[in-house]
């Protein structure tokens, strides 16, 4: 009872920085990506798109060390390619899917395609995909859209000419399919926004897309639906998409849901630019700068993350943005939406507010640089809480990290949390130890930094063990999902729907709180890539009651009863 009582007293967020003890120490990189590239399920490194490290057991035979792989054979990239590890071909063995930022159709080598993996860490030579034509591809997703047991990928592409013309590319549904010899080929699939020209006032065609995510919104506790949606976050102050997916007799249809779920924007759109700018512009003609018009009134979205984060059964959402104090309060802000209902709106709730603005309101210049963001329990009380990564300006953009209490509030832990990482940049979140929590790699860059600013300091990626294990504030499940390929489902699992049921202060009978996750794995702002695991915090509890796992593809799910804590390994 008395360990009971200990484990259900709130707990500190607290990592460690082991950078230098891992063997990553001295690395500069923005991009950082953890994914089990040697199927021993200890998360592997990538740094910074070329480099690939090895987790490896410690000289003691216990701990973290990262051995560099001294020739991984990954395709070279430049500024603005993503690079990503999934199972494309259903082997067993993680493959390299590199996408492309180009207007160039004239090089061969400078398209999208991907690449075999050996199981080592090492991979084959560049397949193209021509069904990827030349683009400025900012972010891709990767999950099995139609539930067929093959990865299909999204393509969200940017501007095509950016700083002459607000227009952008429309974005690519590459859906897997195999030919007569059993080769992977992907096809792409038609979207409503290829039907129309751009449009400024319907906001028709193509949007620059810095992020997208193949999510199951309405899935809950219930059966997948029968198609993915696609959510695609939008720059420019322009809206989201959401694009719900069915099939009939009449084949795949897409219909953008954004604009009735309320996740395309925040609900002030009218434009207008604070008045204190409008002043300055009378004697400074660089500020002089038209309100804006209805389709750029919104948000610069960059990333998402999906999860339950009041526990009620159904997915919500955290949209991160760029924001800057000149846009005026029309900008959108950071914020989580709650879901609730198939169909219903996405709501506001104040209490888990992620906004930062100055209290003091002659600090005008001011930015929100939200670049990622997850949602994560890090405490493993059964409660999800918020990191964001925040970059590009040097007006204290840092790794932020908010814990939830049991009141269902966020608070800012930052400064208690040990994360001190200013400039951050990209973050991927895994058990990287292996000991039940969730630890973070992440980069770092000094982009809009001053050489001031700069002096004396190398930007440089860190990794932070989570301590919530070492400092006993939970127990966790964390579940390994491995799909079947032979019944339908990929092998990374991709989509899985995962239900929890848990007593989590663990003093006995009573109503078990319900977990709901969803492996997403890939998806988000440019390369962004998670641990496919799902962990889960069990409070004070040491086992889950119920565990329901619906995979992508089959009609009736894994029910697992009285699963200890630990780690375990499912297949359908």
């Amino acid at each position: 009872m008395l360990v009971h009582l200990i484990l259900a007293l709130p707990a500190q967020i607290q990592f460690v920085d082991v950078t230098d003890a891992v063997g990553l120490g001295g690395l500069s990189a923005t991009r950082v990506v953890l994914v089990d590239l040697n199927g021993d399920t200890r998360p592997d490194a990538v740094v910074d798109r070329t480099r690939v490290f090895l987790n490896q057991p410690g000289a003691d035979g216990k701990g973290v060390r990262f051995v560099p792989v001294e020739n991984a054979e990954l395709p070279a990239v430049d500024d603005g390619d993503c690079l990503v590890f999934a199972d494309i071909d259903n082997d067993g063995k993680r493959d390299a899917i590199v996408t492309r930022n180009v207007t160039d159709k004239t090089d061969p080598l400078r398209a999208t395609g991907w690449c075999r993996g050996n199981g080592n860490g090492t991979f084959g030579e560049l397949v193209l995909i021509p069904a990827a034509t030349a683009k400025t591809t900012a972010c891709v997703a990767v999950g099995d859209v139609n539930n067929d047991g093959l990865l299909d990928v999204y393509l969200g592409n940017w501007y095509k000419r950016y700083g002459e013309s607000v227009e952008a590319f429309t974005n690519d549904l590459l859906m897997q399919r195999r030919g007569a010899d059993g080769a992977v080929e992907f096809v792409r699939e038609a979207l409503p926004e290829d039907e129309f020209a751009f449009d400024e006032e319907k906001d028709a065609g193509g949007r620059p897309t810095y992020g997208a995510m193949i999510v199951r919104l309405d899935a809950g506790q219930t059966r997948p639906v029968d198609r993915a949606s696609i959510l695609e976050l939008n720059y420019g102050r322009r809206w989201n998409r959401l694009w719900a997916g069915a099939s009939d007799h009449h084949g795949p249809t897409w219909v953008d849901v954004a604009p009735q779920l309320g996740v395309d924007g925040d609900e002030i759109r009218h434009g207008k630019h604070p008045e204190w700018l409008k002043e300055r512009a009378k004697v400074d003609a660089r500020f002089d700068r038209a309100d804006e018009r209805p389709y750029r009134a919104n948000g610069n979205t960059f990333d998402a993350s999906i999860g339950d984060v009041n526990n009620d059964g159904a997915f919500d959402l955290l949209l991160t943005e760029i924001t800057h104090a000149w846009a005026g309060e029309s900008s959108d802000r950071t914020r989580v939406l709650l879901g609730g209902a198939a169909g219903e709106r996405f709501a506001v709730d104040a209490r888990l507010a992620l906004d930062r603005v100055p209290g003091d309101p002659a600090v005008r210049n001011w930015n929100q640089g939200d670049l990622f963001g997850q949602l994560a329990d890090l405490d493993l009380d059964g409660r999800l809480d918020v990191l964001i990564s925040s970059g590009d300006y040097p007006d204290d953009q840092r790794l932020r990290a908010w814990r939830q209490l049991p009141d269902g509030s966020l608070v800012d832990v930052t400064a208690w949390a040990n994360l001190d990482n200013d400039g951050s940049a990209q973050i991927s979140l895994a058990d990287v130890d292996l000991d039940g929590d969730l630890d973070i790699v992440v980069g770092q860059a000094f982009f809009r930094y001053s050489e001031a600013e700069k002096a004396g300091r190398t930007p440089t990626l860190k990794v932070y063990l989570n301590q919530a294990i070492e400092r006993g504030t939970g127990h966790s499940l964390v579940l390994m999902l491995e799909g079947d390929p032979q019944r339908g489902v990929a092998r990374d699992a991709l989509g899985a729907i995962v239900q929890i049921e848990t007593d989590l202060d663990g003093d006995g009978p009573g109503a078990a709180t319900a977990q709901v996750h969803q492996v997403v794995g890939i998806g988000g702002h440019a390369g962004k890539q998670m641990g496919f695991e799902v962990v889960a915090g069990l409070g004070a509890a040491t086992r889950a009651e119920r565990v329901t796992i619906w995979w992508p593809g089959l009609s009736e799910p894994t029910v697992l009863e009285v699963v200890p804590a630990g780690r375990r390994l499912v297949r359908p």
